[in-house]
């Protein structure tokens, strides 16, 4: 079977060539993980040499970004579609169960993200594009007088924190005992925590 690189391919739009790589790519991260993952196993699986690959992405670490890039893009859209309300605390939980709702049906993805020097924010917009939203709404909470600490950064990582401890615990689920809907009780503690209500100040 010829590969898609030769002459009888040569009006294939270029534009297809990426879709496909980064098809390939996920398919080796999920069968091998992230060290099993290189350009020749990706060229094998879809067909496009490794010079093509490299054209396009630059290295591992870019085919790995560009992927990334793609999921979490879908991420930062279904929390960019949740409507805003008078409620920032509302907005701020199902933004947050859009999230994990998000890592929990790509672990792969989530877990490559959170992976110290696999990727970077820098290199994956939408991480950084999610994060403002986030921001956001704890800004507009500071501005009520609602946020229990004026730094914004501070309540930024509890938030985090809470949402990567949630994922990771689900994400190993099978392996551990842990209760259901614990969730619920994870977004109490923290909201009670981060809160003032108006009636306790």
């Amino acid at each position: 079977m010829a590969s898609p690189d030769s002459s009888q391919h040569a009006t294939r739009p270029r534009t297809r060539a990426p879709r496909e790589i980064l098809e390939a790519t996920q398919a080796v991260l999920l069968e091998a993980g992230v060290e099993g993952l290189s350009i020749r196993k990706v060229s094998e699986r879809c067909g496009y040499s490794a010079p093509t690959i490299y054209h396009h992405f630059g290295d591992k670490r870019g085919l790995v970004d560009a992927l990334l890039e793609e999921r979490f893009r879908a991420a930062y859209e279904a929390m960019a579609a949740i409507p805003r309300c008078d409620d920032p605390v509302r907005h701020l939980r199902e933004m947050s169960e859009a999230f994990i709702a998000f890592a929990l049906e790509n672990p792969t993805h989530y877990q490559l993200l959170m992976e110290p020097g696999i990727s970077s924010e820098d290199a994956v917009p939408s991480a950084w594009a999610a994060r403002a939203l986030v921001r956001d709404d704890l800004e507009e909470l500071s501005r009520r007088g609602s946020l229990a600490t004026p730094d914004i950064d501070a309540a930024f990582h509890v938030l985090w924190a809470m949402l990567h401890g949630l994922i990771s615990l689900e994400i190993r689920r099978e392996h551990l005992d842990i209760p259901e809907r614990i969730d619920e009780l994870v977004f109490r503690v923290v909201e009670a925590g981060l809160l003032q209500r108006n009636e306790e100040r």
